[in-house]
């Protein structure tokens, strides 16, 4: 099971690209479920072993150390553009705890194009498995 955390200003164009990028998961033959920023601090993944794919949206308040470190580690994070000014702040504090994170492309955020943004996940996730070395290199 991969973990993606998708944040935004306060969570509510976070879900809607999450449930995006879940709707786009099981279109291309994955497992996939949306979570909560509370199944994150919970560590409530359990019931969700069997997924391919969990993406947990929120405000991105939640990337903190002391949210994060300690609860179930996720494997990236996507930052959207409407808190892109803070995207450095979050960098630093994920790149201490080892999680790989980059600026959501733009314009698939804009337009909702889930199936963008999750390839760019699964990049980030697995840069040379999906063949790109630069992780945060937006995927069009």
């Amino acid at each position: 099971m991969k973990k993606l955390l998708i944040v935004c200003a306060g969570g509510a164009t976070s879900s809607l690209m999450a449930q995006n990028v879940v709707k786009e998961a099981e279109k291309q033959g994955m497992t996939a479920a949306l979570l909560f920023p509370e199944d994150l601090k919970y560590n409530r993944f359990e019931s969700h072993q069997d997924k391919d794919l969990v993406v947990v949206m929120g405000p991105i308040g939640m990337v903190t150390t002391s949210r994060l470190q300690g609860y179930a580690k996720v494997d990236a994070v996507l930052v959207s553009p409407q808190v892109k000014y803070l995207f450095k702040n979050a960098e630093a504090i994920l790149n201490e705890l080892e999680i790989p994170c980059a600026n959501m492309d733009s314009l698939a955020f804009g337009r909702m194009r889930g199936d963008i943004i999750l390839k760019q996940a699964l990049t980030l996730i697995n840069p040379d498995f999906y063949g790109c070395k630069n992780a945060g290199q937006t995927l069009q």
